[in-house]
């Protein structure tokens, strides 16, 4: 498929999902606009949003954690290649061997280590090994994560610890440790978390997964809002179908969270690192040449890791490598929106806007929407 053929598809289905939206958001207490494509729907100057933070890889060190194979291995890859020193974490050792050679041997740009991102007592200690073989981190990536495929009920409590334990408070456990310490130093510095298409579109049989990236989208959000005035720029990365490993994280569960055996299901469309054991050498697939990441599906973990090099340099609060999920996700806009009961006719103190500010609790989101549209032509390789 060529590429006007694309972009006519993908905006045909885009402004059919958003006709119906485009009543309640462009004309508040009044009959419904006429249908239009979403990118056309107007919100008020709320300002703009925060600038990007890191404007350059240049010598700054990137730590990833889970980033011994798929989307965080990528990540590591595109960092490297943009002038980075690179950290790349795992729980154990076992996969250093399939990563290492993704990069010149002997590098004096790349240092690998053991960390486990559940162990909150930990995270100091490699933040302090980090510094003092590189120097301070400027650009952490929250990318460790697992793929369990457990429901919500008939999911264990240790399933539950397992997969919050890694998806969500691993996150949380690098802001509180990574934030304090960016702030002191006062540089530019930046922080992603890599979540899930399941962190806005349920549905899979993934329920505990799809709770903990959801716990992980609203983290970065926040973090998004309470971290506007500083030094710290702030992305979540929303993967779709990528080449990864995660669905091998059961054959590394600690011995402690483990469970009963559950019926095979489906994986997670998309997430980020691993935990797992070393793949038997048998079990190894030959190389495969990279999918073109704009269409193919699965995409080329390096393609992903090169769009998020470019979210970083913008200060994007959502990197979406998937465009397909885009009718989905107006979808959900929409039930909400479809749901809320309207005024009749609007309060004029809200429909002239005196009052409309403080019911979007925050800014960042039509910032956001103002920032992309200002900056929708982007020029990063393998996307094209």
């Amino acid at each position: 498929m060529d590429k006007k053929n694309l972009s006519r598809r993908q905006m045909l289905g885009g402004a059919a999902m958003a006709a119906g939206a485009v009543g309640t958001l462009g004309a508040l207490g009044s009959k419904p606009a006429a249908a239009q494509d979403a990118s056309s729907v107007q919100f008020p100057d709320r300002g703009e949003s925060q600038k990007p933070t890191i404007t350059d890889f240049k010598d700054k060190v990137v730590y990833i954690t889970g980033g011994s194979s798929g989307i965080g291995l990528g990540i590591a890859q595109a960092a490297h290649e943009a002038g980075a020193k690179v950290v790349i974490g795992n729980y154990d050792d076992s996969q250093w061997a399939e990563a290492l050679p993704k990069f010149p041997a002997n590098d004096p740009r790349i240092k690998t280590i053991v960390h486990d991102v559940m162990k909150r007592d930990e995270w100091e200690k490699k933040a302090d090994e980090i510094e003092k073989f590189f120097g301070p981190v400027d650009v952490l990536v929250n990318n460790a994560g697992v793929g369990l495929r457990q429901g919500i009920v008939d999911g264990g409590y240790n399933d539950w610890d397992w997969g919050m334990g890694v998806n969500f408070w691993g996150p949380v456990y690098g802001i509180k440790t990574f934030v304090p310490r960016m702030k002191a130093r006062g540089t530019p510095a930046h922080i992603l978390t890599t979540t899930s298409t399941s962190a806005i579109l349920v549905g899979l049989p993934v329920g505990i997964y799809a709770v903990s990236k959801i716990a992980a989208m609203g983290l970065m959000e926040q973090a998004r809002s309470d971290l506007a005035n500083t030094n710290i720029g702030t992305s979540v990365l929303i993967p779709g179908m990528t080449s990864t490993n995660i669905g091998r994280s059961e054959q590394a569960r600690p011995a402690d969270l483990r469970a009963p055996p559950a019926p095979q299901q489906a994986a997670p469309a998309g997430g980020g690192g691993q935990r797992r054991a070393a793949r038997p050498a048998q079990a190894q697939q030959a190389p495969v040449a990279p999918p073109n990441p704009l269409w193919a599906r699965p995409q080329d973990p390096l393609a992903v890791g090169r769009l998020v090099l470019d979210g970083i340099l913008h200060n994007d609060l959502f990197i979406f490598p998937a465009p397909e999920y885009k009718q989905g996700v107006l979808a959900r806009g929409m039930a909400m929106s479809e749901s809320m009961v309207d005024y009749y006719p609007m309060p004029e103190n809200i429909k002239a806007g005196v009052d409309a500010g403080r019911y979007y609790f925050t800014d960042i989101f039509v910032q956001e929407i103002k920032h992309r549209r200002a900056t929708k032509k982007r020029n990063i390789k393998g996307y094209g």
